[in-house]
């Protein structure tokens, strides 16, 4: 026996090749008895592998480069099947399969020459959507998509998408919305709230100062009164068990003013108090 022919007796040997249990594509393949790796169908056909095969260190490479490539871009394509995705989105898939750094890479400059990876395209999309269903604020928006990985430039491309028309509408729709939850509180408490709102939802300050222009914030002096009944006495209980007379008038009052209610309706809720007490 040469030298030649002792080194292929000694090469790994594919003895067995069988079908996976939960998945009728994909192979288990065994080396000199042992499970080595799993193989899909596609690749399988692609580099002929198959009982009795020898394989040198070259082939095994190529075998697995092959493999890996193949469940890179499967992997991505159907994660993108249900949703576009961002480039960020689709890496961070393919590391949580355990893909391998390289194959990653090849399968994404893959899929970004097919344009089922494009940033701009994903953020524009992400930005209608948050804009029509949402209503989303423009800069809130913005914060979600440097989440995602987009860069500067594709953000500010993506938020043309959202024209000024349409922010002062979301907003106005979302104000008044909020509006109609604050008939227990001040009208300046109302106010503040709304506004909080508005920016917590992305909204910038000349959208916001625009909508408060707009909507009525300011109660009829009966309905105002009425909320502050309410609050005065929840505070009033609040105050009894550890102070009388005019330390609890005090703290009530204190306490109504804090909530923006007008000097001359809590004086007259602090009289109204101390009739019933008589």
């Amino acid at each position: 026996m040469d030298h030649t022919e002792e080194q292929a007796e000694k090469l790994p040997v594919v003895t067995k090749i069988t079908v996976q249990k939960k998945r009728k594509d994909r192979f288990n393949v065994f080396i000199d008895g042992e499970y080595s790796f799993p193989i899909s169908e596609a690749v399988l056909i692609k580099v002929g592998l198959h009982k009795g095969m020898t394989l040198t260190k070259e082939r095994s490479a190529e075998i697995e480069k092959e493999n890996y490539d193949y469940m890179a871009y499967t992997t991505a394509v159907n994660y993108l099947s249900y949703s576009l995705r961002s480039e960020k989105e689709v890496r961070k898939k393919l590391h949580d399969e355990e893909i391998s750094p390289d194959a990653i890479e090849r399968a994404l400059t893959r899929l970004i020459d097919q344009n089922y990876v494009n940033d701009r395209i994903y953020g524009e999309s992400y930005t209608r959507t948050a804009a029509n269903l949402n209503l989303k604020g423009p800069q809130l928006i913005a914060n979600e998509l440097k989440g995602k990985g987009l860069s500067e430039d594709d953000i500010a491309i993506s938020l043309q998408q959202y024209p000024h028309e349409l922010q002062l509408e979301n907003a106005q729709t979302i104000a008044e919305k909020q509006l109609r939850k604050q008939s227990r509180v001040s009208s300046h408490e109302a106010a503040s709230k709304i506004r909080l709102h508005l920016h917590q939802k992305g909204y910038p300050s000349d959208i916001v100062l625009e909508v408060m222009g707009e909507i009525e914030t300011e109660k009829e002096e009966e309905d105002e009164m009425a909320a502050l009944r309410m609050q005065g006495d929840k505070l009033w209980r609040r105050y009894e068990r550890k102070a009388k007379g005019r330390e609890l008038h005090q703290k009530v009052r204190s306490g109504l003013y804090q909530k923006g209610y007008p000097g001359e309706l809590i004086s007259a809720y602090i009289e109204e108090k101390e009739q019933e007490a008589e």
